[in-house]
């Protein structure tokens, strides 16, 4: 029997993936958004250069080959945490591929490492979303 997994880690950085809004502060919904974030006509995303360390390292720590290159696209899909309807990832050109994760005796295949942004999460708050 095979068992796959996927998992998400927020990696511990100020800014997010891909402009300098901060990922923590004020929890107040939308108050922490910005042209970008909302996917907005004219605005450009700037990487997150620690997030791309990190994902390097935990890649490169897993035993993962790193590729030459790689590069980020939009997945499109409509969910109503993700306002902009795409999510920026590199899920087609990851930044890591084919790594061992050692577990006492057992070695436990990666597939892959790969960055990608959070599209959000809808919260409530009182009677309304």
């Amino acid at each position: 029997m095979k068992i796959g997994l996927e998992i998400h880690v927020q990696l511990p950085t100020k800014t997010k993936m891909f402009c300098s809004c901060p990922t923590e502060g004020e929890d107040r919904p939308n108050s922490r958004v910005c042209p970008t974030c909302l996917g907005l006509p004219g605005s450009k995303p700037s990487l997150n250069r620690k997030a791309v360390e990190l994902g390097l390292t935990i890649a490169k720590v897993l035993g993962c080959t790193i590729p030459e290159q790689t590069w980020f696209s939009r997945k499109t899909y409509f969910y109503p945490d993700l306002c902009k309807h795409f999510q920026t990832t590199q899920y087609d050109m990851p930044i890591g591929e084919r790594g061992v994760y050692k577990l006492g005796n057992k070695d436990i295949r990666i597939t892959r490492v790969h960055l990608e942004e959070d599209p959000g999460k809808t919260k409530r708050v009182g009677d309304n979303t």
